[in-house]
């Protein structure tokens, strides 16, 4: 059995699938492309570390980091912890959004630097449970907390799954 690659560089690839396409230019590929993976780890649980400069673009009219930036921002990174687990047959597509939900705490001014830490509370065949957490970094103030839960949408996934009769 071939080794399993380290988690930064599983995180790290999954980012560079999605790009891949060198004309991929979905609403999430500006966030993608300036965020650094910090750190990976699968212990105690699967977590990344991310860090990302809040650019113009992110920003409301007021040049604070907009809610639904920050929205997609937790969603970038909270799917990429997903795949720090997915294997053939399980969790391969990171699964679709369920819910997310967010708490903002603080604002976050254009040009200054976050870090997002992300990690998997629960998964299990069918759905996931992430968290994650955003701080300033050049004050360590937490200024917005993420639930994210997400659907495996694997054709395997559902295959055992009782249809409704609704």
């Amino acid at each position: 059995m071939a080794d399993q690659p380290a988690p930064l560089t599983l995180a790290q690839n999954f980012v560079n699938a999605v790009l891949a396409p060198s004309n991929y230019a979905g609403h999430d590929a500006a966030i993608l492309r300036a965020f650094n993976i910090i750190s990976a780890s699968l212990t105690p649980t699967p977590q990344i570390t991310t860090r990302l400069t809040v650019t113009p673009s992110l920003c409301n009219g007021m040049a604070i980091l907009h809610g639904g930036a920050t929205a997609l921002i937790f969603d970038e990174c909270t799917t990429c912890t997903l795949a720090l687990v997915r294997k053939e047959g399980s969790w391969q597509t990171t699964g679709v959004s369920r819910t997310l939900n967010i708490v903002y705490l603080d604002a976050v001014k254009e040009g200054e630097e976050i870090e997002v830490v992300a990690e998997i509370v629960k998964i299990g065949g069918r759905l996931a449970h992430v968290v994650a957490t955003m701080h300033r970094v050049k004050d360590g103030v937490l200024v917005a907390t993420c639930a994210h839960d997400k659907v495996n949408v694997d054709p395997s996934a559902g295959k055992n799954r009782v249809q409704s009769k609704l």
